[in-house]
């Protein structure tokens, strides 16, 4: 079963670092750094569990470094009440440090505010998504602060997707909340346009037949659950009005 990062984070003991060596920025701290920028912040365990994976948490290496990171400044810790853990921001010394080597995306640093929890939950689940896509091999993904802020796109999707040239926008849903009437509109602004190639639509809770039966283009726009894609990943079935297909067909 694959751990869901976000709703099943253990707060990281914390660990003082003794090294005082100067940090000299490896390819995967820039990696990092260039992720939490993209997608705002993330929480210890979606970087343990891409950046570290498979090293043994026994061994701490993931939290040394993350601990480095935040000592030398490059990363920001701010506590979230909401969600109980830490989260890691990108700080405007890592943005310098990315704009530098060209990998900045284009985007000023993120600016902390007191009301960054207000979508936490949903901005994690969001890059959790990104993260199983990257598992699956796919890692051409436009963040969706990347879409506002660099592409002024006021009408934008959590997420672009490329595969093979194809873009898949992807929204997700923390549960059922809108009406009837918001969604229909939602799938008549995908219809509007040919921008995307296919619209998947992920969703924390049931699916509800009534969203499935109303009014889009079945051809583009394609339904699954969150937890089932987490657990299943490519073997997951997602579904419409007309049939199902499995991810696994795109890869």
């Amino acid at each position: 079963m694959t751990e869901d990062l976000e709703n099943r984070e253990a707060q990281a003991p914390a660990v003082v670092v003794d090294d005082k060596t100067p940090l000299v920025l490896t390819k995967r701290d820039l990696d990092l750094l260039q992720f939490a920028h993209e997608q705002r912040y993330l929480c210890y365990n979606q970087i343990s569990g891409t950046f570290w994976k498979g090293c043994s948490e026994e061994t701490n290496t993931c939290k040394h470094r993350v601990s480095k990171l935040v000592s030398a400044g490059y990363l920001l810790k701010q506590y979230s009440g909401r969600k109980k853990l830490d989260i890691y921001f990108a700080s405007e010394k890592a943005v310098d440090a990315l704009k530098a080597r060209s990998l900045d995306s284009g985007i000023p640093a993120f600016k902390v505010s007191r009301y960054f929890e207000r979508y936490i939950s949903h901005d994690l689940h969001v890059t959790n998504l990104r993260l199983l896509f990257r598992d699956l091999g796919w890692r051409d993904w436009t963040s969706e602060r990347l879409l506002l802020e660099r592409d002024h796109m006021f009408h934008r999707p959590d997420g672009v997707l490329t595969v093979r040239g194809m873009k898949i926008a992807i929204e997700f849903e923390n549960k059922i909340t809108k009406g009837k009437a918001r969604y229909q509109k939602l799938f008549e602004t995908y219809d509007s346009h040919d921008r995307y190639k296919l619209i998947f639509v992920i969703i924390l809770g049931d699916i509800r037949e009534w969203l499935l039966d109303l009014k889009y283009d079945a051809r583009k726009l394609w339904f699954a659950d969150y937890e089932d894609l987490m657990n299943e990943k490519g073997k997951t079935l997602f579904e419409n009005k007309r049939g199902e297909f499995e991810l696994s067909r795109l890869l």
